[in-house]
């Protein structure tokens, strides 16, 4: 597992060291560091894979350097005493370093579609946009006794402890009684779905882009050294499905797998806190929460925010998760 990085001269970072832990959550302003942090992690991800560092679409070196910084410096921690650093001119490597694998559902998935792409071959990965979706479900809904879910991810109203079932009753969170089908037309390389008989353009875009988020928990939760990182889970949710969303995150991160959330959601952090609440094996010490924000030179000021075993926030940052309260104020006033 990664327990921290250490981002120099990186984008809005000047020198910052970021916790993770078995959950973190990033929120923040818009465009305050928390998708770099995010950055720094698939870069890691591609250095320890021996890949080309830098990911498509995001500029050369020259653009992700923080101009009052003389070098950009990429620093990960890990639990087993590995460490790796990354710099434009090299890649340094200290102990047995494992990498975990990254399921990454970005923000931009893809929504209510007529058909969804499939790999081809033995490739039953999950992309950044939810493709290969139908092809990851179908394999770990065959193999369940190579694949069991942790006991902890079954959910209460699932009919039994199949991967299959267990989809389906989370995605019943979002809609009840949604009954879910796909079809595979692997000659074409794609795949088709319904939800209760009806096509995914004739639906809610809450379940289509909701579907890849609950594929990536489950199957993060069944796998070895794992790290789901989540991109804006709450999109296009109501407020039950976020907090019930934000239980499920928090049981994948409880069974053993790394996850890792941007969120603007305060149902997203108060789901967490009702879980860390209710909890009884002192989960609040496996949760940590980073609020970003710029100061006036534009450069990222991250502040840790504790929760503790009670789900209560210790030090509540001003302008995190606080805009209920300052509208109700504004409602109540007697002008």
């Amino acid at each position: 597992m990664i327990k921290a990085i250490t981002l120099t001269g990186f984008k809005s970072f000047v020198s910052d060291y970021i916790e993770l832990r078995n959950l973190t959550l990033l929120t923040g302003l818009n465009s305050s560091g928390k998708s770099s942090v995010i950055q720094s992690l698939l870069m890691g991800n591609n250095a320890a894979s021996n890949k080309e560092i830098l990911l498509d679409g995001h500029g050369d070196w020259g653009e992700l350097k923080n101009s009052y910084s003389k070098e950009t410096l990429l620093e990960y921690d890990f639990t087993d005493d590995a460490s790796m650093s990354i710099t434009k001119s090299k890649v340094k490597k200290k102990g047995k370093l494992s990498f975990p694998k990254i399921i990454h559902i970005a923000a931009d998935r893809l929504g209510p579609e007529t058909s969804n792409q499939i790999y081809g071959g033995n490739n039953y990965s999950l992309g950044k946009k939810g493709e290969n979706v139908f092809k990851v479900i179908d394999y770990y809904s065959e193999n369940y006794d190579e694949k069991k879910l942790p006991s902890i991810m079954v959910h209460e109203d699932s009919q039994g402890e199949t991967f299959g079932y267990n989809l389906e009753a989370w995605l019943g969170i979002i809609s009840p009684n949604t009954k879910f089908q796909y079809q595979m037309l692997k000659q074409a390389d794609t795949s088709f779905s319904t939800f209760n008989g009806y096509r995914a353009k004739n639906v809610g875009f809450g379940l289509s882009y909701s579907l890849p988020i609950i594929v990536a928990l489950l199957v993060g939760s069944i796998t070895e050294n794992s790290l789901v990182i989540l991109e804006n889970p709450e999109a296009h949710l109501h407020p039950r499905g976020q907090t019930e969303m934000a239980r499920l995150i928090s049981l994948c991160a409880e069974s053993g797998s790394q996850v890792i959330v941007e969120t603007h959601s305060d149902y997203i952090f108060d789901g967490v806190r009702v879980y860390t609440k209710k909890n009884k094996t002192n989960f609040h010490e496996k949760v940590i929460v980073h609020w970003f924000e710029l100061n006036k030179e534009k450069n990222t000021e991250p502040e840790f925010v504790r929760i503790d075993k009670n789900g209560r926030v210790e030090e509540w940052p001003k302008g995190m998760f606080d805009q209920f309260e300052i509208n109700s104020r504004e409602l109540l006033r007697n002008d």
